[in-house]
């Protein structure tokens, strides 16, 4: 064994906001999503537990990339969050970089919608109904800014002044005029694009179908595993196509469709996958679809785009916070 001549820097999560961009971030996961993966690029996530106390971890290998890395992450009794990205080079497996992921996630979840929604939403300037004002529903809105002008963007969460300081702040941020709506219905009854992200408190569908006269795309983010709720199994049997970041999670593993199987509602031959969508596999599909939806469980391979993203901005910025550790390279 040798001592490995790779320094390894850490990127502070302050960087990572320094040095991102909506339009770079959406047109780098564009173009991992628009190469055919193998079945193993992202493999599913895995989940340790023990009572309370649970620890994830997300990989991948984007093709053509320089890194590979995962994502970890837990939480226990006191609820407290770090996000662990490293990152190691392809080309010889050295590790390289250790990233904040605090703000990974928002940026590759917001923008892994806006690269499905370049396809899927009409080019024309939207009416955007959002669901949430938390911190996904906020990026979400940055991001879909920065593909399609939003001539509205009408606000709902069930805390009022929250609502109130979203539509505010953005409203002067981009110019945008934004609408505080006093119900979710309200919201998004106008809409042409439809997001939700805020699954219910009491893990009840937030979204219904009997809304959606005027929408032409619908993202769903917030139902993620099979004890979490969003949309309503009549939203599931209004859209008729449905884009999955990860085919299988998002068809058995989330709460939304698991509650659409119950209830007799037939989806499964509407779904079709992010990286067939981006490879233009199912243009024809796209171009019959009245009403689809973009459904995100997220995936490593988002992760890493991002992290690698970050890492390559922040090292031109002079970011980047050389680490005093060494690692012994094995050699095999």
């Amino acid at each position: 064994m040798t001592v490995s001549n790779a320094a390894v820097s850490f990127v502070p999560a302050s960087a990572v906001l320094e040095v991102l961009n909506w339009k770079q971030v959406i047109e780098s996961l564009s173009r991992a999503y628009s190469v055919p993966h193998g079945p193993m690029v992202s493999p599913l996530r895995t989940v340790a537990r023990n009572g309370r106390i649970w620890l994830r971890s997300l990989t991948a290998i984007p093709p053509g990339a320089r890194f590979m890395g995962g994502k970890l992450f837990g939480m226990g009794p006191k609820p407290a969050i770090n996000y662990l990205i490293p990152l190691f080079e392809q080309e010889t497996g050295e590790l390289r970089a250790l990233v904040d992921g605090a703000f990974i996630t928002s940026f590759r979840t917001a923008s892994t919608s806006a690269a499905a929604l370049d396809v899927l939403a009409p080019k024309e300037d939207l009416v955007v109904g959002m669901i949430g004002s938390g911190q996904e529903a906020v990026a979400h809105a940055r991001a879909i800014h920065a593909i399609r002008r939003i001539r509205e963007l009408r606000i709902f969460s069930p805390t009022p002044a929250s609502r109130a300081r979203f539509a505010k702040t953005f409203q002067a941020e981009t110019g945008v005029t934004c609408v505080a709506a006093d119900t979710p219905e309200d919201a998004v009854r106008p809409a042409t694009l439809v997001v939700a992200a805020a699954r219910s408190r009491d893990e009840s569908p937030i979204l219904y179908g009997d809304w959606l006269d005027n929408c032409q795309a619908v993202v769903s983010v917030g139902s993620t595993v099979p004890e979490q709720r969003e949309i309503d199994t009549s939203v599931v049997a209004r859209c008729d196509l449905i884009v999955c970041d990860v085919l299988d999670e998002v068809m058995h593993e989330t709460g939304d469709m698991i509650a659409a199987k119950e209830a007799s509602v037939s989806f499964e031959q509407k779904c079709v996958s992010l990286n067939d969508l981006l490879c233009g596999k199912v243009a024809s599909r796209v171009g019959s679809a009245g009403m689809p939806m973009f459904k995100s469980v997220g995936a490593g391979i988002q992760d890493i785009v991002c992290a690698e993203l970050a890492y390559e901005l922040a090292g031109k910025a002079g970011r980047l916070v050389p680490l005093p550790i060494e690692f012994y390279r094995k050699t095999i």
